[in-house]
């Protein structure tokens, strides 16, 4: 096995990768993804050929897992840690005993080093993106809106693009071969698509810095119409996936021309490749995490706002498409597997999980609507919280109802 911050490298005899993954399944639950075998395209690529010849084997599969779960196996010595032999008992889900594991620690140097680094991130771009379809169709005949948005109308045609890269690089995979006419069509797009990402995530971003929940109910409507509607937030996180997962493509590419044709750059733009992967994670883990405590607090009904709150239609399809954006950047971005939300504040992910059931009981009593999409004071308190919600009409009838003693409100001549 090699770990690198990538994921992990489990190579040799069939029989032993296949127990060894069930292992990790048991273990890691729902924190592990097995690329060789969830994903047959992953499992016939050079990069992963590559990889298993630097360690001698012939079989073997590309595995993520989540920092954590790295550090919690290698505690327990699922995962090779500290040097020296670690021993391990195989059993299967059933707790039925299968055999032992023994590693110790090796070096790796000069060109197998650099063949199992090469492989791990050329998997690691592969797999960066769970998938894009859902996103191609959500902003077909919306780019040129969204990147105008975003001040990133210069860089083209980003589908187009996306389409051009992904057919070299399958390309690439079913041949071993990238000829230098497809890579010199395609090698210009790279400073481009970083533009658009940095813009798109500036645009995002500055849109999620616009929520203050602190604003009576009726201005935090008219906003969040805005960031939906107008600022076409949910449209921009999609884009910000495919334009990620082109720029994923464009450096699998890069990698390979300079592989073959300067070898001795190779070590470098790999470097540069990795450190690009560990930003954008970095990067988007906190723009997600932003973006749903902000979407959690904005969202919250204070008790004397309960009855605006319901009377809003367009409110309540804002904040679920809203929640429903972010959940989608979640999933494109494997953000399970890279545990972006373990350390999340318990309440962000209630209230999120509370705001479709609680719009869905329009019509009946305040109280249904689930207490922790409330703020401290009506949540579940019962006739108290009955008494909230007649406040709160009371007040709504006196603005509509004139006071037949309040003096008259003065006139325009």
């Amino acid at each position: 096995m090699v770990v690198e911050p990538e994921g992990v490298l489990v190579a040799g005899d069939p029989t032993a990768v296949e127990g060894y993954l069930a292992k990790l399944r048991f273990d890691a639950v729902s924190a592990v993804e097995v690329a060789g075998i969830d994903s047959q395209a992953v499992a016939g690529t050079a990069a992963l050929a590559s990889g298993l010849a630097a360690v001698g084997a012939q079989h073997g599969t590309f595995v993520r897992l989540a920092p954590d779960s790295v550090e919690l196996m290698r505690k327990f010595h699922v995962l090779p840690g500290q040097p020296g032999f670690n021993r391990m008992t195989v059993v299967d889900t059933a707790g039925k005993f299968r055999g032992q594991m023994q590693w110790q620690k090796a070096s790796l140097a000069g060109t197998r080093a650099l063949s199992i680094q090469l492989a791990m991130t050329t998997l690691a771009l592969q797999t960066a993106i769970a998938e894009t379809t859902t996103a191609v169709e959500r902003v077909e005949g919306k780019v040129d809106q969204v990147l105008n948005l975003a001040k990133a109308s210069m860089t083209g045609d980003v589908l187009g693009h996306h389409q051009a890269l992904h057919r070299a690089v399958r390309t690439l995979d079913e041949s071993g071969q990238l000829p230098s006419a497809d890579w010199d069509s395609l090698a210009p797009l790279g400073p481009g698509l970083e533009v658009v990402v940095e813009r798109l995530r500036a645009h995002i971003r500055k849109s999620i810095d616009g929520f203050d929940a602190s604003k009576p109910v009726q201005d935090r409507a008219s906003y969040l119409q805005k960031v939906v509607e107008d600022n076409r937030l949910g449209e921009s996180l999609e884009l910000l996936v495919i334009a990620e997962d082109s720029l994923y493509l464009w450096q699998r590419l890069r990698i390979e021309r300079v592989k073959q044709t300067e070898p001795e750059h190779l070590e470098l733009v790999v470097a540069t490749a990795r450190k690009m992967l560990a930003e954008h994670l970095a990067v988007d883990g906190e723009l997600l995490l932003r973006g749903r405590a902000e979407l959690a607090r904005y969202a919250a009904i204070k008790p004397l706002e309960i009855v605006r709150w319901m009377s809003s239609a367009q409110l309540k399809r804002d904040v679920i498409q809203l929640r429903h954006d972010l959940d989608s950047f979640a999933t494109a971005r494997r953000s399970q597997v890279q545990g972006w939300q373990d350390h999340e504040d318990p309440s962000v992910g209630d209230a999120l999980a509370e705001l479709g059931t609680r719009f869905k009981s329009i019509g009946e009593t305040a109280l249904a609507l689930g207490s922790r999409g409330l703020d401290a004071g009506a949540a579940g308190l019962g006739f108290l919280g009955k008494q909230f919600t007649r406040v709160a009409e009371a007040r709504e009838a006196s603005k509509r109802t004139p006071d037949p003693e309040a003096a008259p409100a003065p006139r325009d001549e």
